[in-house]
């Protein structure tokens, strides 16, 4: 009687042990999951604020650009010659704004874009049957589309423009008379008695009153060189390209340029 009570008793305090060893475990484990828990919130609430703070410098530096960059590059996606070939044509041209619509022309015929809030319209004159036609084609480009592809050119397009600028300003600044004196001057006879073969068409020099210069004018109704050339049908892009550089050198030769 005095064993099986004294077994009953060491039993109970066995279980009694147990319960106490096992309490503080379970506790240990809860609060260690309530640790990890807080660790990982304030990690992600970092990473939220270094992400928010890295992210906002980048709108911040985003390029803007004024209504005469879209125009010239608006002009340079449809001439499709490159910024080098227009820079090399940068002693000819002339450059005109008015309000949102502005105008280049190289000595002949001009084309005209309009800069609206997203796009800009373009106008020129497209070659026909009956030969070139008076704006008489459009073509739209987003924005977003040409500043992709022409925004690392801003420094040299506002160099085109004040360029273009200055010698429209040295063009309407002078009379018609003292105008043509100052051409006929800068061209010599022999070269205004040549002619040019650009893309095996012939042209020769005419005076342009209206853009007070001459220009090299197609004898087959093909217009203006530099507004024909890039615009010519039933030529390549290459052949085109290959012309455009064709009357570069005329025109350097008549007017007696290196």
């Amino acid at each position: 009687m005095k064993k099986t009570l004294l077994l009953g008793t060491l039993t109970v305090v066995a279980l009694g042990l147990t319960a106490c060893g096992s309490t503080p475990s379970g506790h240990q484990k809860t609060s260690s999951a309530s640790s990890s828990t807080k660790q990982a919130q304030t990690s992600s609430s970092q990473m939220s604020k270094v992400t928010s703070t890295s992210s906002a410098p980048s709108s911040s530096k985003q390029q803007t650009y004024t209504d005469a960059e879209y125009a010239l590059m608006a002009y340079e996606k449809l001439d499709g010659q490159g910024m080098a070939n227009l820079h090399s044509n940068s002693d000819r041209m002339n450059w005109y704004q008015k309000d949102n619509k502005f105008s280049v022309d190289f000595g002949g015929h001009s084309t005209t874009m309009t800069v609206n809030n997203n796009d800009v319209l373009v106008a020129y004159d497209s070659a026909t049957s009956n030969g070139m036609g008076e704006k008489n084609a459009s073509v739209n480009y987003t924005k977003a589309e040409l500043a992709k592809e022409y925004g690392q050119y801003k420094d040299t397009l506002d160099q085109l423009i004040a360029t273009g600028t200055m010698h429209a300003q040295q063009r309407d600044g002078a009379g018609s008379t003292s105008s043509a004196s100052s051409s006929s001057a800068s061209v010599s006879q022999e070269a205004l008695n040549k002619t040019y073969t650009i893309m095996g068409h012939t042209f020769k020099p005419v005076w342009a009153d209206d853009y007070k210069s001459c220009v090299l004018v197609g004898t087959d109704g093909e217009g203006e060189a530099a507004e024909w050339a890039p615009n010519a049908i039933g030529y390549s892009v290459e052949e085109r390209k290959q012309g455009m550089e064709q009357v570069s050198e005329a025109y350097k030769e008549l007017y007696g340029k290196d």
